[in-house]
């Protein structure tokens, strides 16, 4: 071939390239709007990831987002929103992202993960925390010891091997109690109560990690029946000792579960709360989107509120 037509292919070439490469990171289309997803009011993920970002007016205030925004009820709709958005943005719970198909992005150059919790460099944290009824106020006294049992075995090395195995951060230690050491102290697993249902519920960030806790139990403690609904953090105080609603058959509660610290409009008595262990909330994007691994918490509060629109809104 020619020089000539070999100059021509190239140029042409070029130009396909440049054309291309316009507005795009890769083939990922940086200049389409960016569809925020955001969890209910209700939710322990949304309230830590806006105060994450520094948008903690956000928590329970949906005017202050973009007009377009779209709300999930929970991390599996969340994942399932995004998952079909190519151009969607979201938060999870780290617990969740495995296996979820998303990108986790790096919060502030720091990745999510259990190391980075524990040391504390990663921003985006929060607890893991459970509640139950006052003592006295339970369906029977079988139910309240029950309880009290699920509570201690969550704290012991079996228990926290648990917690960790799906997804919770929990620190493990050779000084941790075994079930066996402390099993004495709760005589209700020795006797057959197949016919004792307990409620469980509160946060879906917490639902993975409450389920296997009391699927792995049950057959410690006379095979009792767990019945979990978990409709979200506030859940949890709500069914158990808030006295509108700790009755209502909907949304009562034996032991309830949150994602985020307890408000102070949801102070328990003494001796019925307390934390399982630590979780991150993780912004998320569709697999397809290779424009960024990292985002600050300017970029997301900015994405939030419709400040910027797209990535080609913000600076590296």
């Amino acid at each position: 071939m020619k020089k000539t037509g070999l100059l021509i292919i190239a140029l042409l070439l070029t130009i396909t390239l440049a054309a291309c490469g316009e507005g795009t990171l890769e083939g990922f289309d940086t200049t389409q709007t960016v569809n925020v997803y955001t969890r209910d009011t209700e939710s322990g993920t949304r309230e830590a990831f806006f105060k994450g970002i520094d948008f903690g007016d956000a928590a329970e205030d949906d005017s202050l987002l973009v007009a377009t925004k779209t709300e999930v009820t929970g991390n599996s709709d969340m994942i399932a929103k995004v998952k079909a958005d190519e151009y969607g943005l979201g938060y999870i719970s780290l617990s969740s992202l495995d296996g979820s198909g998303l990108i986790g992005l790096d919060f502030e150059g720091i990745q999510a993960s259990e190391a980075n919790v524990l040391n504390d460099t990663y921003g985006l944290k929060r607890p893991f925390n459970y509640m139950t009824r006052t003592i006295g106020d339970y369906s029977s006294t079988e139910v309240e010891e029950i309880v009290e049992a699920i509570v201690a075995y969550m704290g012991t090395s079996e228990g926290k091997a648990v917690i960790l195995e799906k997804g919770g951060i929990v620190s493990m230690s050779s000084s941790d109690s075994s079930w066996d050491d402390i099993k004495s102290n709760y005589t209700i697993c020795e006797a057959d109560n197949n016919s004792i249902n307990v409620a469980v519920g509160g946060s879906t960030s917490v639902e993975k990690i409450a389920k296997a806790i009391t699927a792995d139990f049950k057959g410690k403690c006379g095979n009792f029946n767990p019945q979990h609904n978990h409709e979200g953090s506030s859940a949890a105080y709500k069914g158990t000792q808030k006295a509108e609603s700790k009755d209502t058959a909907a949304t009562y509660l034996d032991l309830g579960f949150a994602s985020r610290g307890f408000k102070d409009t949801e102070a328990g008595a003494t001796g019925t709360f307390g934390q399982i262990c630590w979780d991150a909330v993780v912004a998320v994007i569709n697999g397809t989107n290779d424009a960024r691994t990292n985002i600050t918490a300017e970029e997301l509060k900015n994405f939030y509120n419709g400040t910027v629109t797209n990535w080609d809104g913000l600076t590296e």
